[in-house]
């Protein structure tokens, strides 16, 4: 009996021992199918994980905020761009540097290699043209700036050479052409100036033509060829820029533009930095928050009024929006004391660049041109034996009368404001541009007379200048005064230009006469 109690009793411990084996490969079976992490936990030893409870896993760092990326200007080079690299770039001004460095004194190779640099810059203003809004005025007297700088030098560089008798022609040549690249700053025709720049270049390069011309035939080529870029240049304006400089109104401002440049040439910004991990959650016995944090902030919103007790007045001085001189600091430096500074004034802001003075007024005989600008309130000033090859040039005069005795070639005023020109005769005409106000008296002879957008003038003729053209466009209360037949010196008869035409259909071509008033 006691043999048939051990047999059963092995059987039992047998048929347990399967029964385990069993559920031991049930549960590794079941484990196969959990997550890494999961599967660690569950094969942790089970008298650690008895008297914990689990540890929750903390949740993924949120990704990094995406970078805003800067305005994209399109690669794509515009059509007045690409015209000018292969028109006058390319097709004029490469092949003249490139003659210059072949034959001419290193003076004029450095002073070409200004005039090179000075069309890079011409063309880097074409391009923000053609991709930018139009700026205000004081961003595009910015963007002039290294125009201005290039002219300067190119003027310098003659200067500088005077010693240099044998090219000096070719330096004055050079300079002469220099303020080509300034029909950008004219609206809306720029197409007469850049032909009077280049016939004012032509005047010194007669000369070289004239003493090289039997002796080196390269010289004469080299004037040649610098003649070719400004009338290249000017066939260009008249098809890409007939009104002036052309911006785009669909495009972007100068500041995006500029800074989308400087990030293409400084290459992508570094990639932000990782998001800090997330911090573990408290544990769960942890003590409950102190009162500081967000309960303190509500605590103090519940104040109502009383949150503001506390605050200290800001003095104007320490306003970065009444002291520019602040903004250009990080920060904003403290007083002595917390309490507010009673009766001190605030700091006087500086004076916009424009109004900081006026520009120094010039009269001065330039070569062939007399040059007399930013006169004010002077009278007269006189011109006393002008010569034929001569001309005389008013910019930016208020106030001011100009007297000029003999014949000269040509008399423009441009910007001008109540300016008086009194002269005796001229080749070819007087042109009046943009200057409201003025008064003009031609004693002699002058064939035509040119007003353009301008307001207000008087216009004096005597009996010899009768036969003058007068033309006029986008002008208004323009007077001709004629001398009375049969009446002493000085007697005039006052005729208003017309303001107001009829413009009709005859056979399919467009008629256009004058409208007169009766009565």
């Amino acid at each position: 009996m006691a043999s048939g109690g051990l047999h059963s009793l092995a059987t039992i411990i047998k048929r347990l021992e399967a029964t385990t084996s069993r559920l031991e490969d049930l549960a590794s079976l079941a484990t196969s199918y959990l997550p890494p992490a999961a599967q660690v936990a569950a094969n942790a030893s089970p008298n650690s994980s008895a008297n914990s409870e689990p540890t929750p896993v903390p949740p993924p760092p949120p990704p990094p905020p995406a970078a805003i990326p800067p305005p994209v200007v399109s690669e794509e080079i515009p059509a007045s761009v690409t015209a000018f690299d292969e028109r006058i770039i390319e097709g004029k001004l490469k092949p003249f540097v490139e003659l210059t460095k072949s034959f001419a004194s290193p003076s004029v190779i450095e002073q070409v290699g200004l005039v090179e640099q000075e069309f890079k810059d011409l063309r880097e203003l074409i391009l923000t043209a053609a991709t930018c809004k139009k700026p205000d005025q004081a961003e595009y007297e910015k963007l002039l700036v290294p125009l201005q700088k290039d002219i300067e030098a190119i003027t310098r560089a003659k200067e500088a050479n005077r010693k240099d008798r044998e090219w000096f022609n070719h330096l004055s040549t050079v300079a002469e052409g220099a303020p080509c690249v300034g029909w950008v700053t004219i609206s809306p025709k720029p197409g007469p100036y850049a032909n009077e720049i280049k016939d004012s270049t032509q005047f010194y390069g007669n000369r070289i033509i004239k003493e090289f011309k039997e002796k080196e035939p390269k010289h004469v080529q080299w004037v040649r060829a610098y003649i070719a870029i400004q009338e290249e240049q000017h066939k260009y304006i008249m098809e890409y820029h007939t009104t002036g400089l052309e911006w785009n109104f669909k495009g972007i401002s100068v500041e995006q533009f500029k800074a989308s440049s400087t990030g293409a040439a400084g290459g992508a910004p570094p990639p932000p930095p990782p998001a800090p991990a997330a911090p573990p959650p408290p544990p769960a016995g942890a003590a409950p928050a102190s009162s500081g944090g967000i309960n303190a902030v509500f605590e103090q919103l519940n104040r109502g009024e009383e949150v503001t007790k506390g605050l200290r007045k800001v003095d104007k001085s320490q306003m970065t929006h009444k002291n520019p001189a602040l903004r250009a600091g990080n920060t904003v430096p403290s007083t002595s004391s917390s309490a507010p500074a009673v009766g001190k004034k605030p700091t006087k802001p500086s004076k916009p660049q424009a109004l900081m003075g006026k520009k120094p007024p010039k009269f001065a005989l330039e070569g062939n041109k007399w040059a007399i600008e930013y006169q004010e309130n002077q009278s007269p000033l006189t011109l006393d034996n002008v010569e034929i090859s001569q001309t005389v040039n008013l910019y930016q005069c208020k106030n001011t009368t100009v007297v000029i005795k003999g014949k000269c070639n040509a008399v423009t005023l441009v910007n001008c404001t109540k300016t008086s020109v009194l002269v005796e005769s001229v080749i070819s005409s007087v042109s009046v541009t943009n200057s409201p106000s003025f008064a003009l008296q031609i004693t002699g002879k002058a064939p035509t007379i040119q007003l353009d957008s301008t307001d207000s003038g008087q216009i004096y003729l005597s009996r010899e200048c009768l036969a003058a053209e007068i033309t006029t466009a986008k002008c208004s209360s323009i007077n001709i005064s004629i001398p009375v037949e049969g009446e002493e010196e000085g007697v005039f008869n006052e005729h208003p230009i017309p303001e107001m035409f009829r413009t009709t259909i005859v056979d399919g071509k467009l008629v256009t006469t004058a409208v007169e008033h009766a009565g």
